[in-house]
C-alpha cells in the first residue's frame, strides 16, 4: 500500500464538503472531530480543517494542518485495508482543540480515530445476524 497522498485524494468540492457536514456520521476523538460519507469512487478523499476562531495565526493553522496530514498519510494504508472492498468515504478531520498538540500524540489519536470509523463502516456494512424467528 502506498503511503503518498496524491491530489486526487484530497476533497475539495464545496458540495460534496457541505453534504458531509449535512448527512455524514460524526466521530470524536478528543482533540479530533470526524465526519464522513461514503463516496462513489474507488478512493477515500479527505479534507483537513482547522478552524480560523481556535487559531488565529496562519503559522499554527498551517503546522497543525501539516501534522495531520502526516498522521493520516501515515495511517491510511492500515486504515484502508480492513474496510470492503466496495465502501470508499470521503473523510473531514478537524482538529478542535486551542492548543498546538506535538505529532507523536497527534499521530495516536489519528490512528484511533481511524480505527474506530472503520469498526463502525465494518459494523454497517455487515448484515443483521440475528437468528430467524420460529413460527
Amino acid at each position: 500500500m502506498s503511503t503518498r497522498f496524491p491530489k486526487e485524494e484530497k476533497l475539495t468540492s464545496i458540495i460534496r464538503i457541505q453534504e458531509i457536514f449535512d448527512k455524514g456520521t460524526v466521530l470524536f476523538i478528543h482533540p479530533i472531530k470526524i465526519y464522513y460519507l461514503s463516496n462513489d469512487c474507488t478512493y477515500n478523499r479527505v479534507l483537513i480543517t482547522v478552524p480560523k476562531r481556535l487559531h488565529k495565526k496562519a503559522v499554527s493553522r498551517n503546522l497543525l494542518k501539516r501534522r495531520i496530514r502526516e498522521a493520516y498519510r501515515l495511517n491510511k494504508g492500515v486504515q484502508q485495508i480492513h474496510i470492503p472492498a466496495p465502501t470508499f468515504v470521503d473523510i473531514n478531520i478537524v482538529y478542535i482543540s486551542g492548543d498546538i498538540m506535538e505529532f507523536k500524540p497527534l499521530n495516536n489519536k489519528i490512528s484511533n480515530a481511524l480505527a474506530k470509523m472503520q469498526k463502525n463502516i465494518n459494523m454497517a456494512a455487515k448484515p443483521n445476524d440475528a437468528p430467524a424467528k420460529r413460527t
